[in-house]
C-alpha cells in the first residue's frame, strides 16, 4: 500500500508540474518582471559581496520581491484555480479521486462515512500539495504591505513545509497509518477493488498508508 500511495502522489505531482508549465507558457512575457528579477539578483550579489547591511538588504529586497509578486498575480491566480479544480472540485464530484488516485485504484473518503465536503478536500490538499500556501499568497498580495510581504510569505512557506513533513511522519509512525492532514480533514484513503465488471470500495483501516 505504501508503494501505491507514493505512485499516486508522484502522478498527481507530475500533473501539477505539467499544469504549472502550461500556465507559465500561456502567460505573456513580462518585461517589467524580468527587470525586477535582475534587480533582485543585483541586490543579493551586493549583499554577498559585503556591500550592504542586513537591514538594508531586507528592506530593499522585500520591496522588489513584492513588486515581482504583484507582476505575477495573474499567474498565481491561475495556479490556485487549477489546484482548486484538480484537488477539490474534481474529487468532490468523482468519488474522492484525482487522476493519480484513479490510476492507482484508491480514493479519498470521509473517515466517519458520509459525503465528502469541499472543506475536507481543501484542508487535505492544503497540507499535501500546498494548496493553502497558494491561497494565502494571493490574499497577502492584496492585504499585506510590501515591506512585510517577503517576511510573511517566507513564514508561511516554512510552516507549509514543516506541516507537510510532520504529516508524512505521522503516516509512517502512527498505528492507524493516517496522516496529520487526514486527522485534521477527517478523511481516509480507501482501495478500489475490481470484482468482475463492477467495482466496490474496501476500507483499509490500520494498515493503509494514506495519500
Amino acid at each position: 500500500m505504501r508503494r501505491i500511495r507514493i505512485k499516486a502522489y508522484i502522478i498527481d505531482f507530475l500533473i501539477l508540474l505539467l499544469a504549472i508549465f502550461i500556465i507559465n507558457a500561456m502567460v505573456p512575457e513580462n518585461p517589467r518582471l524580468n527587470e525586477l528579477n535582475i534587480e533582485m539578483n543585483d541586490i543579493l550579489s551586493e549583499r554577498l559581496d559585503g556591500g550592504m547591511g542586513l537591514r538594508e538588504y531586507t528592506e530593499r529586497y522585500s520591496v522588489v520581491f513584492y513588486q515581482a509578486a504583484q507582476e505575477q498575480q495573474v499567474t498565481y491566480l491561475l495556479y490556485f484555480a487549477f489546484m482548486m479544480i484538480y484537488f477539490v472540485i474534481v474529487p468532490y464530484f468523482w468519488k474522492g479521486r484525482t487522476i493519480g488516485c484513479y490510476l492507482c485504484l484508491v480514493q479519498v473518503e470521509r473517515f466517519d462515512s458520509g459525503r465528502l465536503k469541499f472543506w475536507q478536500l481543501f484542508v487535505r490538499y492544503t497540507i499535501v500539495f500546498g494548496l493553502g500556501y497558494v491561497f494565502v499568497n494571493n490574499i497577502m498580495l492584496l492585504l499585506v504591505p510590501e515591506k512585510n510581504y517577503f517576511i510573511a510569505i517566507s513564514i508561511v512557506a516554512v510552516f507549509q513545509f514543516v506541516i507537510a513533513i510532520f504529516s508524512a511522519i505521522t503516516v509512517l509512525y502512527k498505528s492507524e497509518k493516517r496522516g496529520f492532514h487526514e486527522f485534521i480533514s477527517n478523511t481516509e484513503l480507501t482501495k478500489i477493488i475490481d470484482v468482475g465488471k463492477k467495482k466496490k470500495t474496501k476500507k483499509i483501516k490500520g494498515k493503509s498508508v494514506q495519500k
